[in-house]
C-alpha cells in the first residue's frame, strides 16, 4: 500500500470514528440532536466511502486493473 492510499485510509477511518463520536454525543435541545444527527451520518458516511474506495483500489491494483 503505497502513501497516497494510507492517507485516505487514515482520514476514512478518523473521519468514521468522529461521525460515531458526533452521533453518540448527548444533545441540549431537538435542533441540536438534528444538527448532530446530519453532521454525524455525514462524517460517517464519507469515512466508509473512502475505507471502501481504498480497499478496492487496492483489490484493483492485486488483480492488474490498475497500474
Amino acid at each position: 500500500m503505497d502513501a497516497g492510499r494510507l492517507a485516505l485510509a487514515s482520514v476514512g477511518g478518523v473521519s468514521a470514528l468522529l461521525g460515531l463520536a458526533v452521533l453518540t454525543r448527548p444533545a441540549p435541545g431537538d435542533a441540536a440532536r438534528y444538527a448532530r444527527r446530519i453532521a454525524g451520518t455525514m462524517l460517517l458516511a464519507f469515512g466508509l466511502a473512502a475505507i471502501v474506495l481504498t480497499v478496492l483500489l487496492t483489490h484493483a491494483q492485486s488483480l492488474e486493473l490498475v497500474p
